[in-house]
This record gives C-alpha cells, sequence and structure tokens, in this order.
C-alpha cells in the first residue's frame, strides 16, 4: 500500500509481496490457528488461505551481525543476552540508543553503562561527554534527581566527616589527659583512619591503656 500511494497516479508496481512479521516469539494462537512451519532457527513460514507470510521469532535467531535488524525484537533473558553481545559490535550512540528503547533489564542496562567509564583517550571521552549532556538536557527531571542525590551524598559525607574529626579529637584528647605520649607515626596513623567503629575502639582503649601502641591496637 505504501509503494502504491508513494507512486501515484501511476505506480510502477502492482500485485502481492510477501510480509515479514517480527516477534520475540511465536504466539499460541498463531500456531494453534494456522501451524507454522519451520524452515530455519527462529524462521517460519505461514499460509493462510494461501497467501504465504514469514513470521520471525526474535527470541530464537542465533547472535549473527546480519540479523541485528530483528534481534532488536528480542524481549526478556534474550533481550539481555543480544544486548550484552552487541554492545562490543556497535558505536557508544548506537548503544546508547538501544538502551533508551528497548526494554533490557535493570541489570543489564547498569551493566553495559558501566562500560562507558573513563577512557584515556581525549576524543573518546569528548565525545562521551558531550552524548550524556545531550541526554541531561533532554531529560530535566533526571538533572534534577542528580542534583538532589548530589545535595544528599555531599550532606552525608559532610555528617560522616565530622564524625570522624570528632572522634580522632577525642582519642587524641584522652591519652593527652592520662599524660601518654603519641609518636608522629601514632598520630598519622588515627588521622589516617576512616572507620569510626576503629577509632571509637581506640576510644575505649585509651581509657586503660598503658601506652599509645596497646591504646592503637
Amino acid at each position: 500500500m505504501q509503494r502504491v500511494e508513494e507512486e501515484q497516479p501511476t505506480p510502477s508496481w502492482l500485485g502481492h509481496e510477501p510480509l515479514w512479521l517480527v516477534a520475540p516469539h511465536v504466539p499460541e494462537w498463531l500456531g494453534q490457528a494456522y501451524t507454522p512451519t519451520r524452515f530455519a532457527p527462529g524462521c517460519y513460514r505461514v499460509e493462510p488461505l494461501g497467501h504465504c507470510f514469514l513470521w520471525v521469532a526474535a527470541n530464537e535467531l542465533p547472535l549473527r551481525e546480519e540479523l541485528v535488524a530483528f534481534l532488536v525484537a528480542r524481549s526478556g533473558r534474550a533481550l539481555d543476552e543480544f544486548g550484552r553481545w552487541v554492545a562490543g559490535r556497535r558505536p557508544l550512540e548506537w548503544v546508547l540508543s538501544m538502551l533508551e528503547y528497548l526494554a533490557m533489564s535493570t541489570t543489564t542496562r547498569e551493566e553495559l553503562l558501566w562500560r562507558f567509564g573513563k577512557t584515556d583517550d581525549p576524543e573518546v571521552e569528548a565525545r562521551r561527554q558531550h552524548i550524556l549532556e545531550v541526554l541531561l538536557e533532554a531529560s530535566p527531571q533526571v538533572q534534577e534527581r542528580l542534583i538532589e542525590k548530589g545535595i544528599e551524598k555531599g550532606i552525608e559525607k559532610g555528617i560522616n566527616e565530622g564524625r570522624l574529626a570528632e572522634a580522632r579529637a577525642a582519642v587524641r584528647r584522652v591519652l593527652a589527659r592520662r599524660q601518654i605520649a603519641l609518636r608522629p607515626e601514632d598520630d598519622a596513623r588515627i588521622e589516617a583512619c576512616v572507620e569510626l567503629a576503629t577509632l571509637e575502639r581506640w576510644l575505649d582503649q585509651s581509657v586503660t591503656a598503658a601506652n599509645a601502641a596497646e591504646a592503637l591496637q
């Protein structure tokens, strides 16, 4: 119909043309109504009332370069499998578009996105940054969520650093009151500690320790 309409008023072609129908699998109703004949992996011939068409079950197709146009119709685990396979065979822009439009699992989508980490090639990194900027500009809601997440992380980091600083100061204060001297390497060890549980343990031990080494065990 499209070919005839585009070539009006004198279409150069008239007649029947075979159809290719592509779906993840062969639906049960089709099998019951027409008994499709499988003639290749994922390919079925259907002949309702003499008008033959082909049904392509994308989930059954092998992962081959020439079948990518059909493989994008996969679903479920088969789609995840295709995504992992094709990601290394297509440019970044193609893969990002695939992730945007195909309903892959969250796990697979995140796995593929992590493949696009920082690179030592400045040209590749510049292209990636540009793509991310375009995507963010097209999604104001995502921008807002990232900003909110950044603020939350900043607040959380500030609170955590404040607690660590207080714990370090408490260890030093208790040891000083007990007249236990800290060597430079002991003080550096306290300053370098970023685990609150360890600093709290050192604080408890400082109350009864005979020396700095015993306190910082």
